[in-house]
């Protein structure tokens, strides 16, 4: 026999119905409220020799064969047997030029090097247009969001990332928050370093204060962000592994304008010389206040600041015996070697590479090659 309900357990009902609306909403709010997850962010691949060197790219152009070609030579020469090396060029042709060439000069496991094809001119600078992540994704590439540049090759290297990411990873690039080259950036396991060149780079983009441009790494890379300088012209005006480089988490080496004038006295240097040395002072000065033990290697800035006579621009490496650095030499006997004693006392294995040929084109070794994969 059914119950009638009364008048009193309708109102109860009722009253239950709506605190479990309530209740529901309150719950469904406080969800709302609560931070998404967030995807773990990627790494950039550390510069310095905590692992092994398992994936490099190049880009070949053949109208600098006689300034790159002596470079690649011995480069492709001494890099380990293992070691993958990703060539981007214009056409095939321009690969199998590449190739033949080495192949005359006595160079063998040519297997290691695969053509990345960007289908237009490109310059011989790997670094400029791309930086290269590691994360849980695996490996990707960053690349700058597109400005005005130049026609001819300058224009064709914002393609080179858009051919690696295509050609190795099968997926697009990542686009980054901010204007930036990749020889910027530089990175230890643990720490990010950038500095204030970044700021004119991205004048009249928005926001292009220092606080916004570390923000945006920050949210960019897992790495913590070591930011050098508050304004342009604090700090040397040049890619950042030009003046500086990250040995590990706890040690960076940094030039030394006057120790460099005082072992090349005849080298021609520009003229600003005490402004220059108190720029690379500035950096040492920043980093040694982050904790880090620093330590001044020789450079010579030539007249007009945009080639260097530099150690710090080197390429590092990881065997079984300890750190390797393949290092930048100049035909400058008394600053290539101190550098190189410089770097035996630091415990490292040195392997000259001679880029006396290219370096007044306003880079040096560590320009040359990008280093996507570490072991």
């Amino acid at each position: 026999m059914s119950t009638i309900p009364t008048v009193s357990t309708i109102g109860r009902a009722a009253r239950g119905v709506g605190l479990g609306v309530v209740a529901s909403a309150a719950i469904a709010l406080g969800l709302g409220a609560l931070p998404r997850s967030q995807p773990p962010r990627p790494r950039l691949v550390p510069e310095d020799a905590s692992g092994p060197l398992r994936r490099v790219g190049i880009h070949y152009a053949p109208a600098m064969d006689g300034e790159a070609m002596p470079v690649w030579t011995q480069l492709v020469r001494a890099l380990p047997d293992d070691l993958e090396i990703d060539v981007a060029v214009d056409r095939p042709a321009d690969f199998d030029r590449l190739t033949t060439r080495l192949h005359a000069a006595g160079v063998d496991r040519l297997d290691r090097l695969h053509p990345v094809v960007v289908h237009r001119p490109i310059t011989t600078w790997s670094r400029d247009r791309m930086a290269a992540l590691e994360g849980p994704g695996g490996s990707g590439v960053l690349a700058p969001p597109r400005v005005s540049t130049g026609s001819g090759p300058r224009a064709g290297d914002w393609e080179a990332p858009f051919a690696f990411a295509r050609t190795l990873y099968h997926r697009e690039p990542q686009i980054a928050p901010l204007v930036f080259e990749g020889g910027d950036l530089a990175a230890s396991r643990r720490f990010l370093f950038a500095d204030a060149n970044l700021i004119g780079r991205n004048l009249g983009r928005g926001d292009a204060s220092r606080a916004h441009l570390q923000a945006a790494l920050a949210s960019q890379f897992a790495q913590d962000i070591v930011w050098l300088g508050d304004a342009p012209g604090e700090v040397p005006e040049h890619h950042i592994m030009m003046y500086m480089v990250p040995l590990d988490d706890h040690r960076a080496l940094v030039g030394d304008v006057r120790a460099g004038q005082a072992l090349a006295p005849d080298a021609p240097a520009d003229p600003d010389r005490d402004g220059l040395a108190a720029r690379f002072d500035r950096v040492a000065t920043l980093l040694a206040a982050r904790g880090f033990a620093v330590t001044r290697i020789p450079v010579v800035v030539l007249p007009g600041a945009g080639s260097y006579i530099t150690y710090t621009n080197a390429l590092f490496d990881r065997d079984a015996a300890g750190p390797v650095v393949y290092l930048p030499t100049y035909r400058v006997p008394a600053l290539d070697a101190a550098a190189t004693a410089l770097y035996r006392d630091l415990g490292y294995r040195v392997v000259p590479i001679d880029v006396s040929t290219i370096y007044q084109r306003n880079g040096s070794l560590g320009c040359l090659v990008n280093v996507l994969a570490r072991g």
